[in-house]
């Protein structure tokens, strides 16, 4: 297969601590946009809506997370020019959502800045194979679950300087006192 699920992390920036982490959880190099109809019920999306067969735009998929962010992108090919993309943001609705009717095809809500404004707009994504969906989600899942464990961390780390505290060192004037039993006279070597 041509996909690579994992690729080392790269800085961003020009080196120092401030600078953020880019990681590409999954990339996969086929994928297809779907121009799709509006939702007509508060029902879920069916792919066979669309004409799966005519895709709108195909290209390569990059899931790269970024501190908390979580971006979807979706380049192209040949020379990586970005064609859409939708970020994963704690606390802010899922941009992906699955179709009833097939474990390849979801919904994903992509945005842009358009001069000052952000822009939303719903499209089709498709995978070839099912394990290239199946990994797709379970790239998105794990910055999910990154997350939480950042968070429980983060809570631990505050409670510990909580609860502790308390000075175990000595005051001036006070001492110790040891007691030691002598066991043995002879020490064998």
């Amino acid at each position: 297969m041509d996909k690579e699920e994992a690729a080392p992390p790269q800085v961003v920036g020009g080196g120092d601590e401030s600078d953020v982490v880019e990681l590409v959880l999954y990339k996969v190099p086929e994928c297809y946009v779907y121009l799709i109809p509006p939702r007509k019920s508060a029902g879920s999306y069916r792919a066979d809506e669309w004409d799966v067969n005519k895709w709108a735009w195909e290209g390569m998929l990059k899931v790269v997370s970024k501190g908390e962010e979580c971006i979807i992108r979706l380049e192209d090919k040949s020379t990586g020019e970005l064609y859409a993309r939708a970020f994963l943001r704690k606390g802010e609705p899922h941009p992906v959502e699955t179709v009833v009717d097939s474990s390849r095809y979801f919904v994903l809500r992509i945005e842009e800045n358009v001069g000052g404004r952000l822009r939303h707009a719903f499209i089709g994504l498709g995978f070839r194979e099912r394990t290239e969906a199946y990994d797709f989600q379970a790239a998105l899942h794990d910055h999910m679950k990154y997350l939480d464990k950042k968070k429980t961390a983060e809570e631990m780390e505050q409670h510990f300087q909580h609860t502790s505290g308390l000075d175990y060192s000595l005051k001036e004037g006070e001492t110790l006192v040891l007691q030691i039993k002598n066991v043995s006279s002879e020490i064998c070597f």
